[in-house]
């Protein structure tokens, strides 16, 4: 997986012979990267600087090459790629190297797609021999999700030609789908055939059709065709092109049409977010909001227990958090908020999922090795925890969550429960879901900026809560730690405490740290007085927040009502989920 925020879905593409690698490569890289995907590529002249390959000489990758590079790629448990793209290989050798590695690699990650260009020949012409042409019929073509020769490849897949009679009772273009359709019966879900003279079926000379048939069932067949204009003189490499185009188009047909956009965010009820909960997530989450997001907001009070609490302060500090999100603009009639240990869903879920990993999995995972110290007793909580908050993404068939990098392991264990329970049962029902920048400079401790803000701060005045009082507010920004420097300039390395300031003013009134410094500069203003300016802001900015918020404490009965119809609509869609799984599951 991609250490970036957002979860960019990664080609591996992989040539062997220098001209078609290259070239094909070069066009079909051009288009993916348009169209935001990660794209790693292998060939005989040009490896990608991240699998730390050299340069291999010659003109087609050698067998002990390509197993090489692939054996590189298998080094972690789970394949990183989301599709591995094939074209020139040139030998049957080669070939069953691919073969080789597709199946262990998907076997071990059911959900990569593999997309095949089986480059054997064109205008009549065969570039490899019978042999090679034999070998993707019975051992490559078995294990493509989606294959896109053109007319001549095709014929010779087939064995056969492609109909271009008719009679009484049929047309051209049903028959050369019957033809396409047959190959599915070798193994591919989606045959697109690149390029067909539009003649072939009547049409102009000067047009190309792309056919294509996508089986939903064993009888039940999506077709399409795709007309547009012959280009002479097309240069080597527009097979690779095409299957880029197809690799697109079937990405966002998987992603956005089966598994609709869901914003999962979630909160441990700690009583009122501080600046730094508000700046790094909530801010942000009210945006996603605002913008037209399906938002799920949870209350994340199981987690809030993983270490016991006191009773009375968790239900205080429950409401607390509700009525600060809501105060802050998270809309109940937008958006679902709601309480986890509500859902009785989460926990049967989390016991679920529990059967699909192991205890080594989770014990790597690193927020769980930091906590854990030597001979210390160890919770069970502690040890579960990132199982049950894989439970509550893959409850909602979560597309996308704003968290933070830290989260990221956290994430690679919901993806590989989710390639486990696809490879168990055969049935792809999550989503694997993306992640959602959330932080950009995070928030520090106002006494120790080394630190972040944390609620878990032993000294209150190192953080400032979203609700508190003006006094308070202003008391806590005048006794920030700064530096004996009375400018205001920006460095978070010489300068952290100043830095974190001029962070949270950014934050709050969305100027960018460059305007800040320029007119704090401008001003003559000193630490003092830029601390001034910033209490204010922040009182500002809270103030009609703080008012709803204390209202909504107010009216007890309201608050909990909110959480509760929000509950009735988690629960239909946790419903819907878990009734799905354990359907698969044999339940």
């Amino acid at each position: 997986m991609s250490s970036t925020s957002n979860r960019i879905p990664r080609v591996l593409s992989i040539q062997s012979h220098v001209v078609h690698g290259y070239v094909g490569n070069r066009c079909a890289t051009f288009i993916l990267q348009l169209y935001g995907f990660e794209v790693d590529v292998i060939n005989s002249v040009h490896f990608s600087n991240h699998t730390g390959y050299s340069v291999v000489k010659g003109s087609r990758l050698t067998v002990d090459e390509l197993r090489s590079v692939f054996q590189g790629l298998m080094a972690n448990e789970l394949f990183e790629y989301d599709y591995i793209l094939t074209g020139y290989m040139g030998s049957g050798e080669l070939l069953h190297v691919v073969a080789e590695y597709i199946s262990l690699i998907k076997s071990k990650s059911p959900r990569v797609i593999y997309i095949c260009d089986p480059v054997i020949g064109d205008n009549g012409k065969l570039y490899v021999d019978q042999s090679c042409v034999e070998v993707y019929k019975n051992v490559i073509l078995p294990l493509a999700d989606i294959v896109t020769p053109n007319d001549f490849e095709f014929e010779q897949l087939i064995g056969g030609t492609l109909e271009c009679t008719s009679d009484t009772n049929d047309n051209k273009e049903q028959k050369f789908w019957r033809t396409l359709q047959s190959l599915h019966s070798i193994g591919p879900s989606h045959v697109i055939i690149s390029s067909i003279s539009a003649s072939k079926t009547g049409g102009s000379e000067t047009m190309l059709q792309m056919y294509g048939s996508s089986k939903k069932s064993n009888h039940d067949y999506q077709t399409f065709r795709i007309d547009f204009p012959y280009l002479n003189g097309c240069f080597t490499g527009t097979g690779d092109s095409f299957s880029a185009l197809v690799l697109a188009w079937f990405h966002r047909e998987k992603n956005l049409i089966m598994f609709p956009r869901r914003v999962l965010c979630g909160i441990q009820p700690s009583s009122v977010p501080h600046v730094g909960n508000y700046l790094g997530a909530v801010k942000k989450w009210i945006d996603l909001q605002n913008s037209g997001d399906n938002l799920v907001v949870m209350l994340a009070d199981l987690h809030a227990v993983t270490i016991p609490r006191e009773p009375e302060v968790l239900r205080k500090s429950i409401l607390e958090t509700a009525a600060s999100l809501l105060a802050c603009g998270i809309d109940p009639k937008r958006s679902i908020i709601y309480r986890q240990s509500q859902l009785p869903h989460h926990t049967e879920l989390n016991w679920l999922l529990s059967t699909l990993t192991t205890v080594q999995k989770v014990a790597h995972i690193p927020t769980y090795k930091s906590k854990v110290k030597d001979d210390a007793p160890i919770p069970l909580g502690l040890f579960l925890y990132p199982v049950l908050q894989s439970a509550d993404i893959l409850l909602f068939k979560t597309t996308h969550l704003p968290v933070g990098e830290d989260q990221i392991p956290h994430l690679q264990l919901c993806t590989y429960m989710i390639e486990k329970f696809y490879h168990y049962y055969k049935q792809n029902i999550f989503p694997v879901p993306e992640l959602l920048a959330t932080e950009a400079n995070r928030i520090r401790s106002l006494r120790r900026p080394d630190q972040k803000m944390s609620k878990s701060d032993f000294e209150e005045r190192a953080r400032i809560d979203i609700m508190d009082d003006e006094d308070v507010i202003r008391e806590r920004v005048m006794k920030a730690l700064t530096d004996f420097n009375s400018q205001i300039s920006y460095d978070r390395q010489q300068r952290p405490g100043v830095s974190n300031l001029i962070d949270i003013f950014a934050g709050i009134s969305g100027q960018s740290i460059e305007t800040i410094v320029k007119e704090a500069q401008r001003d003559n203003l000193n630490t003092g007085a830029f601390k001034k300016q910033l209490a204010q802001l922040i009182i500002e900015h809270f103030r009609p927040k703080r008012l709803e918020y204390l209202k909504l404490l107010d009216d007890r009965s309201h608050l909990l009502s909110i959480l509760e119809n929000g509950r009735e609509r988690a629960r239909e869609i946790a419903d819907k989920t878990l009734n799905e799984v354990k359907d698969v599951m044999g339940l």
